[in-house]
């Protein structure tokens, strides 16, 4: 269900979304599970189907997904301002965490128990992508365009083709597999128009 967008201030914009980076780790698919609970499930400023169609857009255009998802956002709630603050939020904690990782924790990335932490921080990102895709893919339509969309981003993968390729190939088979707009329901209404006369 789509929603109507509000205007939110660019402090709550901006707190909204340095939690969300706070508390992600991986990035991109596993960040965008957790802005889904904030924005839909939490704050429901947005609509389930309005979140996936942002995060369809997030995903086909150049830079990274969160980045990319957090300036549809920002934008949507807050103009170009609201995409600034959306944008700086969510890069802020990654940008302090780095800094701290270098000052602090570089030297000690040999111990054990950092390496355990890493790894269990690992196995973490893994779940969250797998529970996003797993949400994402629910909201697909199951037809064959999607199973032939799909079988065209597996070869892509197993060849080793460079990802630009899966991106062209989906480009095209959007392109030549799109439902023409309007003609069955232009039909409908035409004979229900003969029927009533």
């Amino acid at each position: 269900m789509c929603t109507v967008a509000r205007r939110i201030s660019l402090a709550r914009l901006f707190w909204t979304f340095f939690r969300i980076g706070l508390l992600t780790f991986g990035g991109g698919v596993a960040m965008a599970a957790v802005m889904r609970y904030e924005l839909v499930l939490k704050r429901r400023w947005l609509g389930e189907d309005d979140f996936v169609s942002a995060m369809s857009t997030a995903t086909a255009v150049p830079g990274v997904i969160a980045v990319n998802l957090a300036f549809l956002q920002g934008q949507r709630f807050g103009g170009l301002p609201g995409a600034g603050a959306a944008v700086l939020g969510t890069i802020c904690p990654s940008f302090f965490v780095i800094l701290l990782i270098v000052g602090f924790a570089l030297p000690h990335f040999d111990h054990p128990t950092v390496a355990v932490f890493l790894k269990g921080c690992a196995i973490a990102v893994s779940g969250q992508i797998a529970f996003a895709t797993y949400t994402f893919a629910r909201r697909v339509r199951r037809n064959w365009r999607t199973g032939l969309a799909c079988a065209v981003g597996l070869t892509v993968l197993l060849l080793g083709l460079h990802p630009i390729w899966a991106v062209v190939a989906a480009a095209g088979l959007s392109y030549f597999l799109q439902e023409p707009n309007g003609l069955s329901d232009t039909n409908g209404s035409e004979e229900s128009q003969e029927g009533d006369a």
